[in-house]
């Protein structure tokens, strides 16, 4: 008897869970120790295709200390949440072609807990708790070992993503396959993108002539300098500010939005209105086999232990990853001014590696999406560039008809082109 319970719930990790309540869709819900008393909570949907052979694919939101559930109910996971609290399916949910796992990753963030002390300060002590959390991850799900395994996220995820494969790559655990990254509006490389604001800024109209060649383009070119030096924190942070003061006037009630400059009015956080009061619940956390936590969207502790991380460049671990024989996709909605493509470019462009003439050196080409024009890519060897037109921050809020098309291709055997592209 004790045999065929063990059975059944070995089987219960393989094949997941349906609830009404998450309307029907295959998941399971984990959440795995880290270091003596922290965890990492995941939220994993299976393939709408074929789950047994299509992909794995773990997503990482930003911040840093940004839940990824966001994205489970406003983004790329199977929901979109209503005004009412209830969910309606997502068509263009990552998962169709994909089994998606959402991480509340560093801990602390979202649904994770942090023990005393162990909140991560830089991207080495972030990408092995993410090791270990695969490790754990694994255990409990050892379907997917070896699986082709795809590391995705969304702006600071342009730290998270990076380190984590450079230190997985090192590791050569046969039990992890990882077959390419993607990292949407990324914050990859500060001292490149932070002279972007003011550039961005201008061609869009946002400041003026004088505020850009006079203020906002020589301060902000003095904070990428002092960064380069690798000035104090306290040093180049305060002149960066300035730069950016500029540009936004007060950063708590800025100019304009951020994420999205062409975004105006109340509607602009919509989609993320209402995620708290859900997460909340008492029935949706007893699904989750969260009871008794409480989630925010972002953690403000999380977010200060890795002040310091802030202005590290990551570029060269992408390098490293793409010189390792592993596909790397960039992509950038053209309204974000936070983490823009002008910044985006200029770092991929300026990254180190084999091919960085024939990447510099690529045009651009219309992105198609349904027959229509919906941005511009260009690559070298296995690394790609994408611009994407009207969205801001969060592609997979703004476009998602073009955010599935471009991880399904990415994810499959053709390298990410077919006769829609071109």
């Amino acid at each position: 008897m004790k045999q065929t319970i063990l059975i059944l719930i070995a089987l219960s990790f393989v094949l997941g869970t349906q609830n009404p309540l998450f309307l029907n869709e295959t998941y399971s819900t984990g959440l795995v120790k880290i270091k003596q008393s922290s965890d990492i909570f995941y939220w994993h949907f299976e393939s709408r295709s074929n789950p047994s052979e299509d992909p794995i694919a773990f997503w990482l939101a930003g911040g840093p200390g940004a839940s990824s559930q966001i994205s489970v109910l406003a983004g790329n996971g199977p929901y979109r949440l209503n005004q009412n609290q209830t969910l309606e399916s997502n068509m263009y949910a990552w998962n169709n072609q994909a089994n998606m796992v959402f991480v509340d990753q560093p801990v602390g963030t979202g649904f994770s807990n942090a023990g005393n002390g162990e909140l991560v300060k830089n991207e080495k002590e972030v990408a092995e708790d993410f090791y270990q959390f695969l490790l754990g991850f694994f255990e409990q799900n050892p379907q997917y070992i070896g699986r082709p395994l795809y590391l995705t996220g969304v702006s600071y995820a342009g730290h998270f993503v990076p380190a984590i494969a450079s230190r997985l790559i090192k590791q050569k655990d046969l039990k992890i396959n990882l077959q390419g990254l993607t990292i949407g509006n990324g914050w990859v490389d500060p001292q490149n993108q932070y002279p972007s604001y003011g550039e961005f800024a201008f061609k869009n109209g946002l400041i003026s002539s004088y505020d850009y060649y006079l203020v906002a383009k020589p301060t902000l070119s003095d904070c990428s300098k002092l960064i380069a030096k690798k000035a104090p924190y306290q040093l180049f942070k305060p002149i960066c500010n300035r730069g950016l003061e500029n540009i936004l006037g007060n950063e708590e009630t800025p100019k304009f939005d951020v994420y999205d400059i062409k975004c105006t009015g109340p509607d602009c956080e919509s989609a993320f209105v209402g995620l708290s009061d859900y997460l909340n619940r008492a029935d949706v956390q007893a699904a989750l086999g969260v009871s008794g936590r409480y989630w925010q969207i972002e953690s403000d502790e999380v977010y200060d232990a890795l002040e310091y991380d802030y202005d590290q460049s990551f570029a060269q671990d992408v390098a490293f990853v793409l010189e390792s024989g592993i596909k790397v996709l960039v992509y950038y909605g053209d309204q974000d001014f936070v983490c823009n493509y002008i910044g985006g470019l200029k770092w991929a462009e300026n990254m180190n590696w084999s091919l960085q003439k024939d990447f510099q050196n690529a045009e651009f080409q219309d992105y198609l999406v349904e027959g229509k024009i919906a941005g511009k890519l260009k690559g070298a060897g296995k690394f790609q560039f994408l611009t994407v037109n009207k969205s801001g921050h969060m592609v997979t809020v703004d476009q998602p008809a073009l955010a599935l098309q471009m991880f399904n291709q990415f994810i499959s055997s053709q390298n990410n082109r077919n006769k829609d592209q071109y």
